[in-house]
C-alpha cells in the first residue's frame, strides 16, 4: 500500500499595501534646450585623469613663488615664539627668511621620500617613506 505524498503547507501572500497607479508613467526630467552646434564639430577631447596633476606639478616647477602663505606662516611662527619669549617682536625679513628655508627643506624631504616611495614600487608616499629619508638623512638635518 503507497502512502499519500505528505504536503507543505502553502503560506498565504501578504496584502498588497497602497494603490497601483494605472497606467504607470516613470517620471522624467525635463529635457535641457541643446545648443546650437554646427554638425561638422568635433566632440570634446577626453584627458586621462593625471593631465592635470602633471600640469600643476609643470606650473609649481617652473614658479618661484613662496607656497606657504605669507600670513599663515607668519602667525604660527609669531605663535611659537610668543611660547618662549613673551613680547618679543620679529622683522618680515626675517620671517620671509625662515619662510625660505623651512620651504627648502620641506620640498627636498618630500623629494627624498618620493624616490624611497619609487623604490618601494609605489606611486604614493606614506609616512614610512618620510621617517625612512629623515633616518637615511642623519641627526643633523
Amino acid at each position: 500500500m503507497c502512502k499519500p505524498p505528505i504536503r507543505t503547507p502553502v503560506k498565504a501572500r501578504p496584502k498588497q499595501r497602497g494603490r497601483r497607479r494605472v497606467n504607470y508613467q516613470p517620471r522624467r526630467r525635463p529635457q535641457r534646450p541643446q545648443p546650437n552646434i554646427p554638425p561638422n564639430a568635433r566632440a570634446p577631447q577626453r584627458r586621462r585623469k593625471q593631465t592635470r596633476a602633471f600640469a600643476e606639478i609643470r606650473h609649481y616647477q617652473k614658479s618661484v613663488e613662496l607656497l606657504i602663505p605669507r600670513r599663515s606662516f607668519a602667525r604660527v611662527v609669531k605663535e611659537e615664539i610668543q611660547c618662549y619669549c613673551a613680547g618679543l617682536r620679529i622683522q618680515g625679513i626675517a620671517i620671509e627668511a625662515l619662510q625660505e628655508a623651512a620651504e627648502a627643506y620641506l620640498i627636498s624631504m618630500l623629494e627624498d621620500s618620493n624616490l624611497c616611495a619609487i623604490h618601494a614600487k609605489r606611486v604614493t608616499i606614506q609616512p614610512k617613506d618620510l621617517q625612512l629619508a629623515r633616518r637615511i638623512r642623519g641627526n643633523n638635518h
